[in-house]
């Protein structure tokens, strides 16, 4: 009978231990699983799960989790790469607490069909966490050009951003000057007592929204909004 009871108690043990261990790694595989199914693929990704005590992991539940991609896809979204920290983390209800990092890289779209990128820099709640985007000024002005020469055919000679949200563009004969402003289809556009007209899009894949614009330090700083819980598979 002793015999039984040490081998019981030991298997306990040995149960514990490897449920203590290897909870971690259980998580980080199902969060793997809920980004995977969510639309989210990398060329190379490392998703870290941790809490206090580990076995908390077991029953779907983290602390802090960690996503660092390189390559990332999600959806249709295109971008460098990211460095993500979610933390109170509840991995079956597709929900936490905050977040915070970096988006490099991220591809916008303009009104000419061409690609350019941005970096984001998100830290909020994270049912709808604040996000910032910067574009700056030389990015700023080959779209405007780039805009102008597709939809209107003029050649821009200069463009410049006047704080709080002015454009001014100059072309042979003309100068036009007007307020930048998110669209209500979502877009960052360029509005004049003749009309608006967008020249930056994000992808809709991915759950970012721009809230609203400005000039700031001669670049265009976009506010916006993350969904996090889209984000998870939500």
């Amino acid at each position: 009978m002793r015999g039984c009871l040490f081998v019981l108690v030991l298997a306990v043990i040995i149960l514990s231990t490897a449920a203590w261990f290897g909870s971690p790694i259980l998580a980080s595989t199902v969060i793997s699983g809920a980004l995977d199914n969510a639309g989210y693929h990398a060329e190379s990704s490392t998703v870290t799960a941790t809490s206090d005590p580990p076995l908390k992991l077991l029953l779907g539940r983290a602390d802090r989790v960690e996503i660092a991609g390189t390559g990332v896809d999600f959806r249709t979204f295109h971008a460098a790469s990211l460095d993500l920290v979610l933390t109170d983390v509840d991995v079956l209800g597709h929900t936490a607490g905050r977040i915070s990092g970096r988006i490099d890289g991220a591809e916008m779209t303009t009104t000419a069909g061409e690609t350019t990128t941005a970096d984001v820099t998100i830290d909020g709640v994270a049912r709808a966490a604040d996000a910032l985007i910067v574009v700056d000024a030389a990015t700023v002005r080959r779209v405007v050009t780039g805009t102008f020469q597709q939809k209107f055919g003029v050649a821009v000679s200069s463009v410049k951003l006047i704080a709080p949200a002015t454009l001014r563009i100059t072309a042979p004969g003309a100068n036009v000057e007007g307020r930048v402003l998110v669209d209500a289809d979502g877009a960052i556009a360029f509005s004049t007592s003749l009309g608006s007209s967008p020249i930056l899009n994000l992808d809709p894949s991915f759950p970012l929204r721009f809230r609203s614009v400005r000039v700031d330090g001669g670049d265009l700083r976009i506010d916006a909004v993350l969904d996090t819980a889209s984000l998870l598979g939500g």
